[in-house]
């Protein structure tokens, strides 16, 4: 039998699983986003594009980024029965990201897989290994030289826990 005789025997039709056209009013309010992304964040209140509260503006355009904002953190923070409103309220962040015990064992991973890290001093070896343990956790494996934006309120909160000795 061939293939076009079984999927008329079954009623199954190519594409029809696939999602609908949103209605208008969702296209309406997507394109009104996208207006307002046109503006620049760095030209923005942190409350125009924040939603945890946490986020304060960053050097760059790009860095201006929420963790509600962010698919892959939002997915780790909806994992939870009640979720938090920001990932650094998440009770797994902590542990993860900020443990300077889980850091250290992060240290013996990473020199054993790529060798020493680059990094002197022990707050930025820390704070490398922070954003490492959050893209892991939220992303997985990446691969070599795949880079993510990690988002603001994130990044504020590692760099409070280990700050640079230079400044």
């Amino acid at each position: 039998m061939a293939d076009g005789d079984q999927q008329a025997n079954y009623g199954i039709r190519p594409f029809m699983f696939e999602p609908e056209p949103a209605p208008n009013n969702e296209t309406e309010e997507k394109e009104e986003a996208a207006v307002a992304m046109e503006q620049p964040r760095l030209q923005q209140d942190v409350s125009e594009w924040c939603s945890c509260r946490n986020c304060a503006t960053m050097p760059t355009e790009v860095e201006n980024i929420c963790c509600m904002e962010t698919p892959s953190v939002t997915r780790r923070m909806y994992q939870l029965q009640t979720p938090p409103t920001c990932m650094i309220d998440h009770p797994g962040f902590e542990p993860v990201c900020l443990n300077p015990f889980a850091l250290q064992n992060a240290m013996n991973i990473y020199r054993q897989d790529n060798g020493e890290l680059m990094e002197r001093g022990y707050e930025n070896q820390c704070r490398h290994l922070a954003y490492r343990s959050l893209v892991s956790w939220c992303w997985g494996y990446l691969g070599r030289r795949i880079r993510v934006v990690i988002p603001a309120c994130v990044v504020l909160c590692i760099r409070w826990e280990f700050p640079d000795p230079g400044g």
